[in-house]
């Protein structure tokens, strides 16, 4: 119990002892602690291995214990009697100690694992130990990779807070490089923030940006230079104008983590002193450039720390600039550095240290840059004149293809079996809208063949589609290798449904057709016997379209909602 509590304490979760087994963490529940010390393993069992706990778990429970945490390692760890047996870490559970200083303040510094042999941590564990904190938002900043920022953004948005996404860079300068990080506030500095890093890792052959394409993509973004850059801001006012007007708001990095080489910190403090002498102006109280608490950050928890050592000496052989603070440090820990470095006699410390916080918070909240993941940007196909003569559209189009390629390629006597095959393809692919992009390879592989370039019989998971087969994409029979469409598109994200609901087809002659109003104003015919799924007073069920009633809401079908509505609305 008593190693438990010390890491309690350590680790600022707040709890309370109930006696010498149990404690309870606030906001999270009740914890019985594990004595594992005489026995020689944590698991028992041979063939199905459980957790080796001395007591009956149905009792736990009873008593309104639900956890059990027990010592493995250098860590704590946990796990839900209600659930099957797995390791969780006893990290950013519950309720945390309340921090002395009640100051706003943004994480913009994250660097992730997508910084490859550098940052660490899992981006779901970030994002969790931001919201455990009390943040309102999170910002990465990995150099030279964008490769993080999706999930970054479906993993705040699971957990209710913003993100930020940032790059750090070298900018290089008639011989000079200097190290900065651009945050994208809009979609528009998005978009420039993928040009910035095309030029790096494209264009570049240093992988470096130079001064022109860096105010070429100002547009949307704020620029912070870097912790070491205040010299060459002083030999430059004239380029710090130019990106000013290029950005709108530039700032200068605060970073004033400890690294484990003196020399290193003291080029570092010699640094942001200079920034703190030259640059302010004490008869009117501004900065030249506004300083922002920002420090890079590459591990989660300060006993971390070793992970960034391992992963330099896999990539160089060698861990430089090591340090044991660049971890994800509560706003206490930030202001105790802060004014250990600071003269109090020369500065308003408090003052100060909230002045720079407050700027993490005005990049966050004008960060509204995001990914739309709810539209498809595959353009339509184009149609050539004779296309359309023979055709009509893209749809009929597509699956007249398939058709073609049916009777070509499918072996006699099995017609039922990859009819089956394909009919299920097809729904996939046209709930999840991906027509288009199949009608743009299909051009694309038979404008290569038909001059002369070479072309593979498909590739990686492509093979698992018999639809790719059939349009002559891929030269591989799926079923005769018994592969997976699966691996190709899983059906998860066509907006399937668990009932049986017929589909909504264009082209119907049915006579016996019921005509439906939408609340939208948008009016539909549907055959009387289409069956349609709908909310009806709160239950779902699935009905006859004459049966539908005043007040029904209808659940299309995601391929309905693609095509066939869009095809069949009219006007009444």
């Amino acid at each position: 119990m008593k190693e438990l509590i010390n890491w309690l304490q350590a680790n600022k979760i707040s709890f309370k002892q109930f006696d010498n087994e149990v404690v309870e963490i606030e906001g999270f529940g009740k914890v019985y602690v594990a004595d594992l010390t005489e026995i020689k393993s944590i698991f028992r069992g041979t063939e199905i291995l459980q957790f080796n706990l001395m007591e009956n778990p149905d009792v736990l429970i009873a008593e309104g214990i639900c956890f059990v945490a027990f010592p493995f390692g250098d860590n704590w760890y946990y796990y839900n009697l209600k659930e099957e047996f797995r390791f969780n870490i006893l990290k950013y559970a519950g309720v945390r100690q309340p921090c002395k200083m009640q100051v706003p303040m943004v994480n913009l510094g994250i660097h992730t694992p997508f910084e490859l042999l550098n940052g660490s941590g899992n981006i779901t564990d970030w994002v969790r130990k931001a919201k455990y904190l009390g943040h309102t938002a999170l910002g990465i900043c990995d150099r030279n990779t964008m490769a993080a920022t999706l999930n970054l953004q479906k993993e705040c948005a699971a957990q209710g807070i913003k993100h930020v996404f940032g790059y750090t860079l070298e900018l290089e300068h008639e011989g000079e490089k200097v190290e900065m990080k651009v945050y994208a506030q809009t979609q528009r500095g998005m978009r420039n923030l993928l040009r910035i890093q095309k030029e790096i890792m494209v264009d570049s052959e240093n992988r470096t940006l130079s001064l022109q394409g860096l105010l070429t993509h100002g547009e949307g973004n704020v620029l912070v230079l870097g912790k070491l850059s205040s010299y060459w801001i002083k030999k430059n006012p004239h380029i710090i104008k130019a990106m000013k007007i290029a950005f709108g708001r530039v700032f200068y990095q605060v970073d004033l983590s400890e690294y484990k080489a003196e020399r290193i910190d003291v080029e570092v403090l010699k640094a942001t002193k200079f920034f703190f002498e030259n640059f302010y102006e004490a008869n009117t109280g501004t900065f030249l450039i506004e300083p922002v608490l920002l420090c890079d950050t590459y591990y989660l928890d300060k006993d971390d720390a070793r992970n960034k050592i391992i992963l330099n000496k896999i990539a160089f052989g060698a861990a430089h600039e090591q340090s044991d603070d660049q971890y994800f440090k509560d706003i206490d820990e930030h202001y105790t550095i802060f004014c250990s470095l600071f003269d109090g006699n020369k500065w308003e410390l408090d003052s100060l240290f909230k002045r720079m916080c407050a700027h993490t918070v005005e990049i966050a909240e004008g960060a509204v840059a995001r990914y739309e993941t709810d539209r498809n940007f595959m353009p339509q196909y184009d149609m050539t004149p004779q296309e359309k003569a023979k055709y009509g559209d893209r749809h009929r189009m597509f699956l007249s293809l398939l058709e073609e390629g049916f009777k070509k390629l499918v072996p006699v006597g099995r017609e039922d079996e990859y009819r089956k095959r394909l009919d299920y393809e097809v729904y996939i692919l046209e709930s999840t809208d991906n027509v288009d992009y199949l009608l743009v390879q299909y051009d694309t592989v038979n404008w290569a063949r038909e001059h002369g370039i070479l072309v593979g019989c498909g590739r990686g998971s492509a093979g698992g589609s018999l639809a790719l087969y059939l349009l002559g994409i891929t030269l591989i029979d799926p079923i005769k290798y018994d592969l997976l469409f699966e691996r190709f598109l899983l059906p998860e994200r066509a907006g399937l449904y668990p009932d049986e609901v017929t589909v909504i087809v264009g082209g119907m002659e049915s006579t016996q057709v019921v005509q439906v109003t939408l609340a939208n104003g948008k009016a539909y015919v549907f055959d009387k016997d289409a069956k349609l799924r709908v909310m009806r007073e709160g239950h779902s069920m699935t009905v006859y379209a004459d049966e539908l009633k005043l007040g029904d809401d209808i659940i299309f079908d995601n391929r309905d909602l693609v095509f066939t509505l869009n095809e069949t609305a009219y006007d009444c």
